[in-house]
């Protein structure tokens, strides 16, 4: 007698295609090649790069090189411009809506991953939601970059509301197109979230000398004019053709809480594997709250890189598998006109509000020897913990800020204090970098600082 079994294949289904969905789809077809995927995302296309779009509207590369398809798979279904409008977990059904007919389906699921991501934050400036589109833009997505480019072909004059990175990257961008740009930022310095105000100095002395106007400690008070002709800051009038919300995201959650989703202060509440309160159900992305890997806290982390690694593990145990994500550090890199920045872990304010007390070491250097031809400078600071030498954070400013950077996000995870990091080993070449690379030496300064040295 034939015994003859019959396998039901995994039917999977992913809430949005960005980096956490696209990292989600791999590692399900890696971890069970045969599982159905169903792919549900709210735009009319498939992905794009989000990173890229501040250089696209600077005109070095072109918006549509931006956009890129998935290969074909007879097990993965796309369902493009389409809404998840409900998510009903004891059915195990998504309720669906076509946005291009109105017609609504109910989808079936063994697995959910929720990667809805994140919508920007309009500030409640008087002026800034009504004239949406009108002379105020946010870069959001392939459609906004479009509609901030052709904006700025004709304009002349541009303020950014918001001196974090994204607002920066389009400052830098709008201004090499030959606007006159100023940036407003309510806070005291660039790049607050990532940066000491010390490393920040050298970010703002590089946009000032491009001829960008930063004001700090000030708030835009109104955007005056349909379509907008000026700003007011702290009462003073601004003229302007165009304005750039650049005030943060905020995660997408609605169908979330009313699935009965457990949220967090920032988002999605989820565990090392990715998964929900409700079993069976995953989340990734920007529409998560995770935990900082240093004292393990809930934080958000919005960051594509960050998106893509917990879109891995959620797929892998969607499907099966076993992975986790134990944290983030925030790692970050850019490119502000010629002045690379990158930081990672806690920045100095945060090291202290988290309680820790803390020993800083900042070297300034130079890439390569001096008598090398092209050799450029560059900053680096650690962060350390004053009691352990718990390497806490980094921040370089220069070329190959980003490279040393890495080093010193390795230097967290692994829990490599601050006197093994003096002493690593460097590789050294004249064309490559200095026989005293500028990593041991911030490290050797907040050695001595600690008074520890061993």
């Amino acid at each position: 007698m034939q015994l003859i079994v019959y396998l039901r294949m995994v039917n999977i289904v992913i809430i949005g295609l960005g980096s956490a969905g696209f990292a989600a789809i791999l590692a399900v077809r890696r971890t069970d090649p045969d599982a159905l995927i169903t792919v549900i995302e709210k735009r009319s296309y498939q992905m794009f790069s989000p990173c890229g779009m501040p250089y696209a509207i600077e005109g070095v590369i072109k918006l549509d090189k931006l956009r890129f398809s998935l290969p074909d798979d007879k097990r993965t279904t796309k369902l493009l411009a389409h809404n998840v409008e409900a998510i009903y977990p004891v059915e195990k059904i998504v309720r669906v809506k076509n946005l291009k007919t109105g017609s609504l389906l109910s989808i079936p699921y063994d697995s959910l991953i929720i990667a809805s991501g994140a919508e920007p934050f309009i500030p409640p400036i008087k002026g800034a939601a009504e004239n949406l589109g009108n002379g105020v833009y946010v870069l959001h997505d392939i459609e906004s970059a479009q509609k901030i480019e052709d904006h700025a072909r004709n304009a002349k004059k541009a303020v950014i509301v918001g001196a974090g990175t994204i607002g920066l990257e389009i400052a830098v961008a709008l201004r090499t197109r030959g606007l006159d740009v100023v940036v407003v930022e309510m806070l005291s310095f660039a790049m607050s979230r990532a940066l000491d105000r010390d490393m920040a100095k050298m970010v703002e002395q590089s946009l000032e000398e491009s001829g960008i106007t930063l004001i700090f400690n000030k708030s835009v008070e109104s955007m005056n004019g349909s379509p907008v002709r000026s700003v007011s800051v702290s009462g003073e009038t601004i003229e302007t053709d165009m304005v750039i919300l650049a005030s943060g995201v905020r995660s997408t959650l609605e169908i979330a809480k009313n699935a009965g989703i457990m949220i967090g202060k920032w988002g999605i509440k989820t565990n090392t594997g990715m998964e929900t309160n409700i079993k069976g159900i995953y989340a990734a992305g920007d529409c998560i709250e995770t935990v900082s890997l240093i004292d393990h806290r809930p934080v958000v982390m919005q960051l594509s890189s960050a998106a893509y690694r917990q879109g891995m593990v959620a797929g892998t145990n969607a499907a099966g598998g076993y992975d986790t994500y134990d944290g983030a550090l925030g790692t970050f890199v850019t490119v502000l006109g010629n002045l690379e920045v990158a930081a990672t872990g806690f920045n100095e304010f945060f090291a202290d509000a988290a309680g820790y007390k803390i020993v800083s070491g900042k070297a300034r250097g130079k890439n390569k020897p001096e008598y090398y031809p092209d050799s450029k400078d560059i900053t680096v600071k650690i962060i350390t913990d004053a009691r352990t030498g718990r390497v806490l954070g980094g921040q370089a400013a220069g070329e190959d800020a980003g490279a040393i950077i890495n080093v010193i996000s390795l230097a967290i995870r692994g829990g490599i204090d601050v006197y093994s990091l003096s002493r690593t080993e460097m590789a050294y070449c004249p064309m490559v970098a200095e026989n005293y690379n500028i990593l041991n030496k911030a490290a050797d300064f907040a050695v001595r600082r600690l008074g520890k040295g061993k």
